[in-house]
C-alpha cells in the first residue's frame, strides 16, 4: 500500500517557497499602502470642498472651508454664514485633520487661511488685483524616497473648480 500525502520535508520547502516571494514583495506592499493612505487624505479633503461648493450654491449661501492649525496640526471645517455676517459651522461636517505624516502645506491667502465659495460657486475671497493661490499640498517623504509621485496637490482656481494632481518632487 502506497502512502498519499506530502512530506515534511516537501511541506517545508513550499513553506520556505512562499516565505521568499512575500519577502520579495512586502517593499512593494508597504509603497502601495502608503500611496493609497495619501491619496485617500488628499481625496477626503477634496470631497469636502466639493461639498462646501455644492452647499453655498444649493442653499444660496456663503460657504467657507476654514484652515487653521490646533496642536500643530492643520485641521479644517466646513461653516456657512449667517445673516448677521458670522461664521457657523455646517450641519453633517466635523473638524478634520490633515494627516501631519504627509507634510501639508497650506497655500492661501495670509490674510484669512480659507476658501470662501459664493452662492453662485465662486471663489468670493478671491483677489483679482493680486492673483493668489488656493493650494493645499499634501506630500509623502517615504514615497519621495522611493522617486515615486509623492506630492497631491489640490489647487482651487478663482472659478470655483478644484483641481486634483499627482507629482513627484
Amino acid at each position: 500500500m502506497k502512502n498519499k500525502g506530502f512530506t515534511f520535508i516537501e511541506i517545508i520547502v513550499v513553506l520556505g517557497i512562499i516565505g521568499i516571494i512575500l519577502a520579495a514583495s512586502y517593499p512593494s506592499i508597504l509603497n502601495v499602502l502608503e500611496a493609497r493612505a495619501l491619496d485617500s487624505s488628499a481625496r477626503d479633503l477634496l470631497t469636502t470642498l466639493q461639498a462646501a461648493r455644492y452647499i453655498a450654491v444649493n442653499d444660496k449661501v456663503n460657504c467657507r472651508v476654514h484652515f487653521f492649525q490646533e496642536n500643530n496640526q492643520w485641521r479644517y471645517l466646513v461653516e456657512i454664514q449667517q445673516p448677521d455676517l458670522t461664521w457657523q459651522p455646517a450641519p453633517k461636517f466635523i473638524k478634520q485633520t490633515l494627516p501631519p505624516k504627509f507634510n501639508p502645506q497650506v497655500l492661501l491667502p495670509a490674510s484669512d487661511t480659507s476658501i470662501v465659495f459664493s452662492p453662485i460657486g465662486l471663489i468670493a475671497n478671491y483677489n483679482f488685483t493680486t492673483p493668489q493661490s488656493f493650494q493645499i499640498i499634501l506630500q509623502s517623504a517615504k514615497l519621495k524616497n522611493l522617486a515615486q509621485d509623492d506630492k497631491r496637490i489640490i489647487t482651487i482656481y478663482a472659478g470655483g473648480s478644484i483641481g486634483y494632481t499627482k507629482a513627484k518632487s
